[in-house]
């Protein structure tokens, strides 16, 4: 499954000098970071307070430099940011049939993750109507690239990284 109805089926690098240089990047990007486990998913912080604010320099080099940390992407307002979680092959596929415009797209170690513009919606999981489809929004977070995955896959942009963020579908949130 490639993920999305976009004509490139194939990872795009981009290689990151360090994973400090990739949370780096994200901020740039305009995206709040915040430190997440060592193969894992979950914050080595308090990170309530990157809701609304960003990382320093110096809290990335605490956080990244030779940690092993993974890096997570708080979505919501301080990103402007919403994510489609697609956890497995199903749910990819539900998800390109209901209508996944082009977007960033990151592969994960069970399937992935497609970044839309805000949309001021909060979080779900395990929706009935959508199957194996989280959704983090407004209070979430995402792992992203180049973390890796609790079952040793690493996160990789899938297609352009720099490629711009589309709206929101409108059946993810009814």
């Amino acid at each position: 499954v490639d993920g999305t109805n976009m004509a490139k089926t194939e990872p795009e690098e981009l290689n990151f000098e360090s994973t400090t240089d990739a949370a780096r990047r994200y901020l740039d990007r305009g995206f709040s970071v915040i430190p997440l486990q060592r193969g894992g998913k979950r914050p080595v912080i308090k990170w309530a307070e990157f809701q609304t604010r960003f990382a320093t320099d110096a809290e990335l080099h605490e956080w990244f430099d030779g940690t092993g940390n993974n890096i997570g992407i708080v979505t919501g307002a301080i990103s402007q940011l919403s994510v489609v979680d697609c956890d497995n092959d199903e749910a990819v596929k539900l998800a390109r049939d209901r209508g996944i415009p082009p977007c960033l797209t990151a592969k994960t170690g069970r399937g992935f993750h497609f970044y839309f513009k805000d949309s001021g919606a909060g979080n779900f999981q395990k929706r009935a109507d959508l199957p194996g489809i989280d959704f983090r929004g407004e209070g979430g977070y995402v792992v992203c690239p180049p973390s890796i995955h609790e079952n040793g896959t690493q996160y990789r942009w899938w297609g352009a990284p720099d490629v711009a963020l589309s709206n929101l579908p409108s059946w993810v949130i009814q």
